[in-house]
């Protein structure tokens, strides 16, 4: 049935995904689990490769403890599985079936007995109501099931590290484009368009949205753009993000509209002084909350301590939108003793959030053998618009 439609290119060859199903089977085997299931769009494609917008919509992925991935999914996703090497088989929900129906249908199909199943219940997809449909369908069967993919993807490969290379350029791109299209008069709009082209003309998949926002807006975090028009003297806060088959990087830097004055070189100077510290002390061996504290110490020093209320960095790597990031499993942030290694990677986000306005200069990074590599490659200053 596979053989019918088109075959969908994968980001690696298909010895990469044979060793991840292994190792997740063998996690199953020493839990004595027989089947698992996976919620999430990027432990699915981790696995798998696969990759579509459906996600928005209840999908499923099961390994049992031998054979192939079994995508349970709307019937319209049907031809992006069945164009996947690595996914033996495909379950349809159609549009009036209820997708706990399907799933636990087959499940009892496929596990004998009272058998254990794991579930991806870490998954933001896995909503309480599946979760509590599913303990009805099938009492007392399941048992949280995660860490394996997580572990997996903390450290990247040099062929990982290499889309992320590629993703820093486009997310380079993107900012530069934003940069140059600052003048008075533009919109927010015209900045954010100007960043999503060039993103994307440098070669960038569909991502999560820029954060494009001017003036007092800037000092709202996660706001975005709002058609707001950009006046002298405003503070423009851009951060771009690009990915190369799923593998993320981002930057963030501040436009003046015009000169800046000799607040905004402060704030502006703490900020890179602070994520200039942080890039110092990272290589191996060295704790996430040692890098932590290298940066949050420039802005106690700096008496601004208050405004940096967030971690330092968070993992980055595989996301589909609206996540780019891997911070639910990998932080630099205070406190934390997980030893740095090798093939980490982070976007460092040291920013001040204050009532008239935000600076953030931030980088995409990876851990060396000897030390750390800024993936993204921007002058590293303030930048002053001249009008």
């Amino acid at each position: 049935m596979a053989d019918q439609y088109a075959r969908m290119q994968l980001a690696f060859p298909s010895s990469v995904y044979r060793a991840n199903l292994a190792l997740i089977q063998a996690d199953m085997r020493e839990r004595g689990l027989a089947a698992t299931a996976l919620f999430d769009p990027e432990s699915i494609y981790w696995l798998t490769g696969y990759r579509s917008i459906g996600y928005f919509t209840f999908q499923c992925v099961v390994v049992l403890p031998d054979g192939g991935p079994i995508m349970v999914s709307r019937q319209v996703n049907h031809a992006v599985a069945l164009g996947n090497d690595n996914i033996a088989e495909f379950v349809a929900i159609d549009d009036t079936s209820d997708p706990i129906d399907i799933l636990s249908g087959l499940l009892r199909t496929r596990v004998r007995g009272n058998a254990a199943i794991g579930l991806e219940t870490a998954s933001t997809y896995l909503s309480v109501q599946s979760y509590k449909s599913l303990e009805r369908a099938m009492p007392g069967r399941f048992v949280d099931w995660g860490g394996v993919i997580e572990k997996a993807r903390t450290i990247k490969t040099p062929e990982q590290l290499a889309f992320m290379r590629q993703a820093a350029r486009a997310a380079v791109a993107g900012l530069d484009a934003a940069v140059k299209a600052v003048r008075p008069g533009c919109t927010e709009n015209d900045l954010a368009a100007a960043m999503l082209h060039g993103a994307t003309a440098a070669g960038s998949e569909y991502t999560r949205v820029p954060l494009v926002a001017t003036g007092q807006a800037t000092g709202v975090c996660f706001t975005t753009w709002e058609r707001r028009e950009v006046k002298r003297g405003d503070v423009v806060f851009l951060e771009a993000a690009a990915n190369i088959n799923r593998y993320h990087a981002m930057i963030a830097r501040n436009c003046i509209v015009g000169p800046a004055t000799a607040e905004h070189k402060h704030y502006a100077q703490v900020v890179i002084d602070a994520l200039n510290s942080a890039i110092d002390t990272i290589r191996p061996g060295v704790t996430s909350g040692a890098v932590d504290l290298a940066c949050r110490s420039v802005f106690e020093k700096a008496g601004l301590g208050q405004y940096f209320d967030h971690r330092t960095a968070y993992g980055i790597g595989i996301g589909f939108p609206p996540n780019w990031a891997e911070g639910r499993f990998l932080a630099l942030k205070p406190n934390d003793p997980t030893q740095l290694q090798p093939g980490m990677t982070f976007h460092l986000v040291p920013s001040i959030f204050m009532p008239q306005f935000c600076f953030m200069t931030s980088e995409s990074v990876a851990v060396t053998e000897d030390g750390c590599e800024v993936l993204t490659e921007y002058p590293r200053e303030l930048i002053e618009i001249d009008i």
